[in-house]
């Protein structure tokens, strides 16, 4: 009985670990594409010598700190084990320590109130998109990858409107991505699922500890 017991503490703890470190690595990911997101500034009263490289990367990935929240999917689809995602929405950044003016140009963060920052990271081959809020749009591969899963297992294709359906994620409307994505010029009021936080944003100020 004993026996079982720990082996019971072992296997629980394990799944808390994995699932400690599958919420770092979406951290890391999910600033990655943060950082990526910001375009490069020319300002006369910008030093010259600041921009995006690895070792500004390096000081938002040390002071930014963000919370991520697991987004619900409702999925009535079957897929292969490359179709396991994980959804995630950015709910809150703060800062550590003091940026100059040159730094936090390149640092801050649009954090808006009509779209949302959300990734898919699949769990098993590690691919990851960007779904909402970002100025670049990953969801035909995304959406690529999760038809491919379907076929692996179900020896078909899908269908978009089994897609559109069947396979719900909370924040996310996939039937305008694929509609707004399809147009020749991108057209955010007929379709609000393409705008970016940048569009329409209040500047997230920077705490100081």
């Amino acid at each position: 009985m004993i026996k079982i017991k720990v082996v019971f503490i072992l296997t629980f703890l394990c799944a808390l670990n994995l699932q400690g470190q599958s919420k770092t690595i979406a951290e890391d990911i999910f600033k990655m594409h943060l950082f990526l997101n910001k375009k490069n500034i020319s300002r006369s009263d910008l030093s010259k010598t600041v921009y995006k490289n690895d070792s500004l990367y390096a000081i938002f990935k040390k002071k930014c700190f963000i919370k991520l929240d697991t987004l619900q999917l409702n999925s009535k689809i079957h897929l292969s084990i490359d179709g396991d995602f994980t959804f995630y929405k950015l709910s809150d950044i703060s800062y550590s320590g003091s940026l100059d003016n040159n730094e936090s140009w390149f640092l801050k963060i649009d954090f808006c109130y009509d779209a949302q920052y959300i990734i898919a990271i699949n769990q098993n081959t590690g691919r990851n998109y960007r779904l909402s809020g970002f100025y670049v749009n990953d969801f035909f591969s995304f959406y690529n990858d999760i038809k491919k899963a379907y076929r692996d297992s179900n020896f078909k294709e899908l269908k978009k409107k089994s897609f559109f359906k069947e396979y719900i994620v909370e924040y996310l409307d996939f039937k305008c991505l694929y509609i707004g994505l399809r147009q020749n010029k991108i057209d955010k009021e007929h379709f609000p699922c393409l705008r970016t936080c940048s569009d329409t944003f209040s500047m997230h100020k920077f705490e100081r500890k």
